[in-house]
């Protein structure tokens, strides 16, 4: 994602929020709405602009440089169906997909970056890298996974965003294991409910002090809450060393198969707020608070069906994306799961909550 502009900072970690009263967003205008059980999922009008033939695009960040943007995002191969069940390819998110764009509708592929380097922490995936730049330097968090499954943060940088070295002292991020559901604290096996260890879906934000915030997932023990999943964040001043500031975010996991945690969070700062977007169940939600660290006892709002969003200001409109499904598929139920990038425009008025907008 690309941010309007740096935030202002916070003035420290704020925490006992009491729970605070959200203004309902505007109506969303002339998108379809479909009145389900679970409750309302209004549809955005999304456009398709980038395709991977025979192959799956996932969570993924946009990043300028020089007046090209850049995608980057996992990708990989539709599961084959062996003997009536499906069996995962096994070259499927081992590398990053990179695609270039002067006016994010006309795409060009780029080879694949960040081959897994079949090394700790870094042994079967490489998923949701998040790049941004700093001094010159492009620095890509994202998700590394180990034999188990257990996932952790680490760092690359490039100078031109097609070669890219890792940081030696990897991983940079870990989640405490005094909140976070870990292998040995509160997990013994794998589970089959939610990740063995989840530290995944990195989004950064730049303060106005210079200061940086990573945000991401993981589960919270049970002590917290029965089957609590959250939004982590943590600090940095020059995106290597990195100080946990803990959850800032949390909610109940979605009671049935699909986007099971909170997933693919993505902040950005617009009228003295900062906007938590995020992804669980059939919506992506939306949450504001006035401080960059705590989201906690605020009222979220469900904005509509879109997956691994990313929202982003630019050439005077509010953008959001969508991946991997039809624009209308929130079940993910009738189509095949292997479409690309779609682009969509969000109707967000001064002082007033964000809705899917017509392009």
């Amino acid at each position: 994602m690309v941010a309007a502009g740096a935030a202002p900072a916070g003035a420290g970690l704020v925490v006992g929020h009491q729970a605070a009263t959200t203004p309902k967003p505007s109506a969303s205008g002339s998108c379809s709405i479909v009145r389900t059980p679970n409750g309302d999922v209004t549809l955005g009008d999304f456009q398709e602009v980038l395709s991977y033939p025979d192959r799956y695009l996932n969570d993924h960040c946009l990043t300028v440089n020089k007046n090209e943007w850049h995608l980057f995002g996992i990708v990989g191969y539709m599961p084959s169906r062996l003997k009536g069940a499906q069996t995962a390819h096994p070259e499927s998110e081992v590398a990053f997909a990179h695609a270039t764009s002067a006016n994010l509708r006309d795409w060009k592929l780029q080879s694949d970056v960040m081959q897994c380097s079949k090394t700790w922490p870094e042994v079967t995936h490489v998923i949701a890298p998040y790049v941004i730049e700093y001094d010159g330097l492009f620095y890509m968090l994202y998700s590394a996974l180990d034999r188990m499954g257990t996932q952790r943060l680490c760092l690359a940088t490039s100078r031109d965003l097609y070669q890219w070295e890792r940081y030696a002292g990897n991983p940079v991020i870990v989640p405490s294991a005094f909140w976070s559901k870990w292998p040995g604290f509160g997990l013994t096996t794998p589970d089959g409910v939610g990740s063995y260890g989840g530290c995944r879906d990195v989004h950064i934000l730049r303060l106005a002090d210079g200061r940086f915030i990573a945000y991401w997932v993981s589960r919270l023990q049970e002590r917290f809450g029965r089957n609590m999943v959250c939004v982590a964040a943590s600090i940095s001043n020059d995106l290597v060393h990195w100080q946990e500031i803990g959850p800032v975010f949390s909610m109940k996991a979605w009671h049935q198969s699909l986007t099971l945690e909170v997933e693919s969070p993505c902040v950005v700062f617009k009228d003295d707020y900062y906007w938590l977007f995020f992804k669980q169940g059939w919506w992506t939600h939306v949450v504001r608070s006035d401080s960059p660290f705590d989201f906690c006892g605020y009222e979220p709002i469900r904005l509509g069906y879109s997956h691994a969003s990313e929202v982003f200001f630019w050439r005077e409109h509010w953008w959001i994306t969508h991946c991997k499904t039809d624009p209308d598929d929130y079940s993910q139920s009738h189509s095949d799961l292997s479409r690309g990038l779609f682009l969509g425009k969000l109707d967000w008025p001064d002082g007033g909550y964000p809705s899917f907008a017509r392009s």
